[in-house]
């Protein structure tokens, strides 16, 4: 879970090799950013939305039994 303060948010490389702490600044939430150390891509998490709940995915269609 990224930390976040006043102006930038903390997040980890996910790379296992290098796993840096970026702070990365608030207008880059749901943008892909690139570590400096390593080069990796990271997709800094969008913000939450207050009071949003989503709907559960609608279940699919099971396939009917093939009779033998």
């Amino acid at each position: 879970m990224p930390k976040e303060t006043e102006s930038n948010i903390s997040i980890m490389c996910p790379n296992l090799t290098c796993r840096k702490v970026l702070m990365v600044p608030h207008n880059c939430r749901g943008k892909t950013v690139r570590c400096r150390a390593c080069g990796t891509n990271i997709r800094v998490p969008a913000p939450k939305a207050a009071g949003i709940s989503l709907p559960p995915p609608s279940p699919q269609n099971p396939r009917p039994n093939e009779a033998a």
